[in-house]
């Protein structure tokens, strides 16, 4: 063979290839014939199309080998709807999938069925025109998935002509999954979802663009049937104003980075978007904290970040647990409040009390120690946080900031009592004095009151006139009586105990300082009147504790440290009882 035949037969080859390179990845159009056996997707004989008569009569069917850029389905009869099954996934992939022909012209009406396991899709868009229907599986062919991608901003992978159906939730159980892309090479997309029923609803972008947003767009009413589905995305799921999304499933929120609320969301019995929530300490007022101060009376506050509380478009509330442990452990709960109409973050705080017992709304302690708290979503109880910090505080007789032991008692030394002469000499007989009128204690005018309250108790409207008069001539003697008692109590100055009160002391506490402390207030009946000396610090004294505090100007209701004996209190006590 000459070697001229060798160079032609080598430029016939090279041109072969490259034809066959060439068709096999050009863009493609098809369009539904029904020349095969008319019902199955993958048979090549029911496509034409550029490429449908190529290499000996081989027909590839659409994705097979190829991009496609659009492909038709539509009897060219226009001789009623057919059925048309996709049995199979295609290997290539394909820009626009068309279900049924533009009304009037010659395509007629066709409804495609997704069997089971297989996915279709277009990375463009799929429109069902005319009367044309989508579905998503039957009961012979089990149900597949359609898969919605795009690259241009504000298009809408899936739409639906007025006459089309899409069915997907009711008679079906397949997924549909809206996988995101992006605009020319840049982030910015914004995926509208199609105004549908769906059963299992899917949004698994491939872009991680941080301003890709899944939009429910004003006017479209969305809802997700019992399949549920996933929010797989970096971005942002809108329900704008105007329209409509409903849950009947549970939704997974993945990754997922905001939830905006503009329109109406509802969830079915026993619905619920599942989102993972952040929560945290705080100061309260929105600052990451985790070291507090007990007798700063810090704010101890919680955050809780949860976008898909945010069901309605006015601000809810979460409820948390906050337990403070040191020598006592206390537990409250604490309401947290939206911190605004579609914000999704809440916030509440509690603060800090010392004290012996519990004192409801706040965090009761005696020294320092340790916090935590506990939060569980209202809607998703799989869907808990928690969080631990400490704090410092001065624990009542003793501990942090109490500083030295127990206060001393210093009794001064009892005189001798002299000897007692053997014999006494007579002493001479004292003239005798005219009694005089004894003066009014608290007892006799206590018996008194209680005799004119009797007395009260029995009159009525028919007694008689002088009957009223005599009492109210006992109850002004009784007037008189006590202002007479007033003026000669003077205020005490004070009573040399030797006593030192170095600790700070509290309601609910048990302690010799208490004692110590009962033993100076009772010397002043107007401030601790019941007198008690328990060593137990109850209500009794707290009371006479706050009177004291109000009678020298040290704190008053409202004030931090009202009836608690801190550092002012123990100041003017060593003052009137200590050592003279």
């Amino acid at each position: 063979m000459s070697k001229k035949y060798f160079v032609i037969l080598g430029l016939v080859l090279a041109a072969g290839f490259l034809f066959l390179n060439v068709s096999v990845v050009s863009a493609t159009s098809y369009t539904w014939t029904g020349g095969g056996d008319a019902t199955t997707w993958t048979d090549p004989l029911n496509w034409s199309g550029q490429a449908a008569t190529r290499f000996g009569g081989f027909y590839p069917y659409p994705g097979a080998t190829s991009t496609a850029d659009t492909v038709t389905i539509a009897s060219k009869t226009n001789a009623g709807a057919f059925v048309v099954r996709a049995t199979t996934t295609p290997a290539g992939t394909m820009n626009s999938l068309v279900i049924g022909g533009a009304p009037g012209s010659s395509n007629g009406a066709a409804q495609l069925i997704i069997g089971n396991g297989i996915t279709l899709g277009a990375s463009s868009t799929v429109s069902i025109v005319s009367t044309s229907t989508l579905t998503m599986g039957d009961a012979t062919w089990g149900s597949g998935t359609l898969r919605l991608t795009n690259g241009a901003n504000n298009s809408i992978p899936l739409t639906i002509g007025g006459n089309a159906t899409f069915t997907a939730d009711t008679t079906a159980t397949g997924t549909v999954t809206y996988a995101g892309g992006w605009n020319d090479g840049k982030p910015g997309n914004t995926i509208l979802i199609a105004s549908t029923t769906f059963y299992t609803l899917n949004l698994t972008p491939t872009s991680t663009a941080a301003d890709l947003t899944f939009k429910v767009a004003t006017s479209t009413s969305v809802t997700v049937g019992a399949g549920g589905g996933t929010f797989n995305t970096a971005a942002t799921f809108v329900v704008a104003t105007g329209a409509t999304f409903t849950n009947n499933g549970t939704i997974t929120a993945t990754n997922a980075t905001a939830w905006t609320n503009n329109g109406a969301v509802s969830q079915g019995a026993g619905a619920k978007i599942v989102w993972a929530s952040a929560s945290r300490f705080d100061d309260g007022a929105g600052t990451a904290k985790t070291a507090f101060s007990g007798d700063s009376r810090d704010n101890v506050g919680v955050q809780v970040t949860d976008t898909s509380l945010n069901v309605t478009t006015s601000a809810e509330t979460q409820t948390v647990t906050v337990t403070a442990v040191s020598l006592i452990r206390d537990t409250e709960t604490v309401t947290l409040t939206e911190t605004g109409n579609s914000t999704g973050i809440f916030r509440g705080h509690v603060t800090f009390g010392m004290s012996g017992t519990n004192v409801g709304g706040q965090l009761d302690y005696q020294g320092p120690g340790t916090l935590s708290f506990a939060y569980t979503d209202s809607q998703d109880s799989s869907d808990t946080g928690s969080g631990s910090g400490t704090f410092t505080g001065t624990a009542p007789g003793g501990g942090s900031g109490g500083g030295g032991g127990g206060g001393t008692v210093t009794v001064a030394a009892t005189p001798a009592t002299p000897a007692t002469p053997a014999e006494t000499p007579a002493t001479p007989a004292t003239p005798a004095v005219p009694a005089t009128p004894a003066s009014p204690t608290l007892d006799s005018v206590s018996v008194k009151i209680a005799s004119v309250v009797a007395k009260v108790a029995v009159l009525t409207s028919l007694s008689p006139t002088a009957d009223i008069a005599a009492v109210q001539a006992e109850i002004a003697a009784i007037l008189v009586e006590l202002q007479s008692l007033q003026a000669a109590s003077p205020t005490p100055q004070g009573v040399a105990l030797g006593f030192n009160f170095v600790r700070p002391l509290a309601l609910g506490l048990k302690h010799d300082d208490v004692s110590k402390l009962q033993e100076a207030l009772k010397t002043d009946s107007s401030v601790y009147p019941e007198g008690l000396v328990t060593g137990y610090f109850g209500p009794a004294t707290l009371k006479a504790v706050k009177k004291f505090q109000e009678k020298y100007g040290i704190a008053s209701s409202g004030i931090v440290g009202y009836g608690n004996v801190g550092p002012k209190t123990r100041t003017k006590l060593n003052e009137l009882y200590g050592g003279k």
